[in-house]
């Protein structure tokens, strides 16, 4: 029975790895066929998306399974429901790709109204943000999770800039508003691709402390693990 158990976990975590990697790839596929204008491979990225979409299905099965058959305390019961979480916000992250694939679709028409300079940096961020993420949950990485929850904040001063940089370019060239308003929604879905990364994170740091770490509530457990470390340097100091 405890083999058995085990191999399930193993299992679930496998899946769990293998969903994230497909969120990961999904969300950088379309990106590169936005900026090189290539409809094709948005086109075939449009349909990964329903690849997510089962294998979403099949963790949660997974997930069902061990809290059916197991009955897990503790920390295996947060992991497990933890996943259970993370799967929803990968499963947005590969609908917000879809988005993105659609707009890549129809700007492969028309001329780019400036360099994707930002947006590069940006989507290397938020990739970097997800896999962090899955990583701080798979190995119970609290200090990797505070990690990505800081990064929030990194991702949207990016939003904000290219947001108002396309508005101007929208207000001093009329005829470009409507690109430039896609391209707002593009980098919005970045913004939220990094927002699910975040929550994550913070289902990471549940699995391994029991803290409920939730959206406005990160800033503030943030501060306090910094006045946690803080204390900790003094009384080192004091003793030392």
């Amino acid at each position: 029975m405890i083999e058995r158990y085990i191999a399930d976990l193993d299992e679930l975590k496998k899946s769990f790895i293998e969903m994230a990697d497909m969120a990961k790839k999904i969300i950088n596929d379309a990106m590169e066929a936005l900026m090189e204008r290539d409809r094709e491979r948005a086109k075939a990225t449009y349909e990964y998306d329903r690849l997510i979409d089962l294998k979403e299905l099949e963790i949660e099965e997974r997930c069902v399974r061990i809290l059916a058959l197991y009955s897990p305390e503790a920390a295996d019961l947060r992991f497990v429901v933890s996943v259970l979480k993370s799967i929803v916000d990968l499963e947005r992250v590969g609908d917000l790709a879809r988005d993105i694939c659609e707009t890549a679709i129809k700007l492969s028409e028309v001329p780019p109204i400036k360099p994707y300079v930002d947006l590069p940096r940006m989507l290397k961020i938020v990739s970097e943000m997800l896999k962090d993420s899955v990583m701080s949950l798979l190995r119970g990485d609290e200090e990797l999770a505070k990690e990505v929850i800081e990064k929030d904040d990194i991702v949207d001063s990016f939003y904000e800039r290219l947001f108002e940089e396309l508005v101007d370019i929208s207000k001093k060239n009329p005829e470009n508003a409507e690109v430039a308003v896609r391209l707002i929604l593009v980098v919005k879905s970045l913004e939220r691709v990094g927002d699910h990364a975040t929550n994550i994170a913070e289902y990471a740091i549940y699995y391994k402390t029991g803290d409920v770490v939730k959206h406005k509530k990160a800033q503030e457990y943030l501060k306090k693990l910094k006045e946690r470390e803080r204390s900790g340097h003094r009384e080192n100091e004091t003793t030392g």
